[in-house]
């Protein structure tokens, strides 16, 4: 796999779609105002628009990036920020070092998940938490598309196109392998649902499709854990 173009396409990706108002961002951000602030990890934190927002509330913020234009980005709003190969090599953090990590929408790109969710059980402290974001390939817009033979929703098939995702999971299947790699799955909840397709419809413009979304996590069109190293 080519690393440039992969880069390329998650750059392209967060231009587009990084909106602090997206549900899924202020739901891991009511998680994480119930934790008490210490040293938090933001994986894949981009330029570090959501890491503003921890600083902001006492957190000592750490982050990890692929795209080293990203990092400079991140450093200039106070991040502790490092350039990364996530998924291919250790992050440059001591084992049992943050109290809580926060991976949203970057597993999806990442080939070697194992060795990637061993890699944050590694850096979180034993009862640390763990909050991780994700595409639902079985949301309710994927379920409907793939009832008619339509390509699911934010799922990849070349590196030529699309925003890079090499993954893609279920709330059951991202459960289980957290579950094998040393965490206690706390909660499930899911971003919004795309109860018609995204291109007509979104979560900022219409906040009630993340209430449904309280109420049925497994047809939202993203995943989000919040987990405990055990």
């Amino acid at each position: 796999m080519s690393q440039e173009l992969l880069k390329k396409n998650i750059v392209n990706y967060k231009d587009l779609v990084i909106n602090i108002e997206e549900s899924r961002l202020k739901k891991c951000l009511k998680m994480i105002m119930a934790e008490n602030p210490g040293r938090c990890l933001d994986v894949g934190c981009g330029s570090g628009e959501f890491s503003s927002k921890l600083i902001a509330l006492g957190w000592d913020v750490y982050g990890v990036e692929l795209v080293s234009e990203q990092v400079v980005l991140a450093e200039q709003k106070g991040i502790k920020a490092y350039q990364s190969n996530l998924g291919e090599t250790a992050m440059p953090f001591e084992s049992d070092f943050f109290d809580l990590v926060f991976a949203g929408e970057i597993i999806e790109h990442v080939i070697d998940t194992d060795m990637f969710i061993l890699d944050l059980q590694r850096v979180t402290k034993p009862e640390g938490i763990l909050i991780i974001t994700t595409p639902n390939l079985a949301s309710f817009e994927n379920r409907i598309r793939l009832l008619f033979g339509v390509y699911p929703e934010w799922m990849d098939y070349s590196l030529q196109e699309g925003c890079g995702h090499v993954r893609a999971y279920t709330p059951k299947v991202l459960k289980r392998q957290l579950s094998k790699s040393g965490f206690k799955v706390l909660r499930h909840l899911g971003d919004w649902v795309p109860l018609l397709p995204r291109r007509y419809i979104n979560d900022i413009k219409y906040p009630f499709l993340a209430k449904i979304a309280d109420v049925f996590p497994d047809l939202a069109s993203g995943i989000i854990i919040q987990a405990i190293k055990i």
